[in-house]
């Protein structure tokens, strides 16, 4: 009973001192060494919200667009062709398969775009344009013009590659390849084809919108010298068993014949999307060294707020409270103020993200970062690491001032008080 009553009159000391505290918060909080750690806490929580942001939405946003420009799954032959007759076959295996939301013949060449002096190397891919459905998100990214392929010559064309060759919609343009080429009297004589813009593709992946040129399947097949052929078959998964790309790609692998070899995009780009993750972390712990020099100030603010609150410990300790409680109370007051700093560092880190993402004035350079945009994503997860990261970090800063109420003594300060 008498441990109970003690217990609680302790609380309630516990109580009064931190209401004391934050009795006059004004007083308190524009204190130079409080304002000083708040400012620092915010800053650094800032600038660490915005970096993990930027690079969430970097991930998400090259994920997104290498699923919707590429298909999950791909199947090819081992003499990199595949004969209309044998699409039978793969049509009925892959018809099959449950999670396949639809699969298509794609004829995928290289060769060199030129219009008048200007020249540059592109990926041609011969699409089914007129499928309801297809195995890359085409219709979905011509920004200008019409995605249909009508006639033997019409293209759709990135939009940089067309802005580097100076080609408008209507515009004209050749396509050159060695494959085919003939020795003519006058030399090597390379394969041509004239083409017409009647669209423009924008993925907002650098790499497609500055190379690739899409045709209808038997222009690009006839291009590509493999008639009544094509070089692959791309399968896209439903959403659900998109992540399951690589297991689905080994298990059909049995089902096909021994001169067809199958893989996923995890299977291309996983090392990209490792990397990425890697970098992430690395770039969490460099700037998790902000918060760290932030926590000196922390400490500096802990010190002086012991010194000034001395009168108030050696009562406390005259009455026999303990050093546990008195640290105990001084640690929820920088908690608390840490936590509003946290807080307001990552509502900053938010705002600033936004801008970031909507501003007009600065571009990644897409031959660079893929992408030509930045995005931002914001994940509860992310939030929880910097808070919890954050703390821990003041919590540790704040033990050690916290240490000079063991040394001191009540008669001293009593004394000069």
């Amino acid at each position: 009973m008498h441990f109970l009553i003690m217990k609680r009159i302790m609380n309630e000391i516990v109580l009064f001192f931190l209401k004391k505290f934050f009795s006059s918060p004004k007083k308190e909080w524009l204190k130079f060494d409080t304002m000083f750690m708040i400012l620092g806490i915010i800053i650094s929580v800032s600038t660490l919200t915005v970096a993990l942001a930027i690079f969430d939405g970097y991930e998400k946003a090259l994920k997104n667009t290498i699923l919707d420009v590429n298909s999950h799954i791909y199947i090819f032959s081992s003499d990199d062709k595949i004969a209309a007759k044998k699409a039978i076959e793969l049509d009925s295996l892959l018809s099959a398969q449950e999670e396949i939301a639809c699969f298509g013949k794609v004829v995928v060449t290289q060769s060199m775009c030129s219009n008048l002096s200007r020249v540059k190397g592109a990926i041609i891919r011969g699409i089914e344009w007129q499928n309801e459905q297809l195995p890359v998100a085409y219709r979905k990214f011509i920004f200008e013009g019409d995605y249909q392929l009508l006639h033997e010559n019409d293209a759709v064309i990135g939009y940089r590659l067309a802005k580097e060759l100076n080609l408008k919609l209507g515009d004209e343009f050749k396509i050159i390849s060695s494959i085919g080429a003939k020795i003519t009297p006058f030399g090597l004589q390379q394969k041509e084809k004239k083409l017409k813009v009647v669209g423009f593709y924008k993925s907002g992946m650098y790499e497609y919108d500055s190379k690739y040129v899409f045709l209808n399947l038997e222009t690009a097949a006839q291009f590509a010298e493999i008639p009544k052929s094509f070089t692959m078959m791309e399968i896209r998964l439903k959403e659900n068993f998109v992540e399951n790309a690589d297991y689905l790609a080994y298990k059909w692998e049995y089902l096909l014949d021994y001169k067809y070899q199958i893989n996923s995009w995890i299977y291309f780009n996983s090392n990209l999307f490792t990397l990425l993750k890697l970098e992430k972390w690395i770039i969490f712990i460099i700037l998790s060294f902000l918060i760290l020099i932030a926590s000196f100030n922390v400490v500096s603010s802990v010190a002086t707020t012991i010194l000034e609150k001395k009168q108030e410990i050696g009562i406390l300790k005259t009455f026999g409270t303990s050093n546990y409680l008195l640290q105990k109370i001084f640690l929820f007051k920088t908690i608390f103020i840490a936590i509003f700093a946290i807080t307001i560092g990552q509502i900053f880190g938010v705002l600033i993200a936004k801008f970031l993402s909507w501003q007009k004035f600065f571009a990644l350079k897409g031959d660079v970062y893929f992408l030509d945009k930045i995005h931002v994503e914001f994940s509860v997860l992310s939030w929880a690491i910097i808070l919890l990261t954050s703390l821990l970090i003041v919590f540790l800063a704040s033990t050690i001032p916290l240490k000079k109420i063991n040394n001191l003594k009540i008669i001293e300060v009593l004394r000069n008080q």
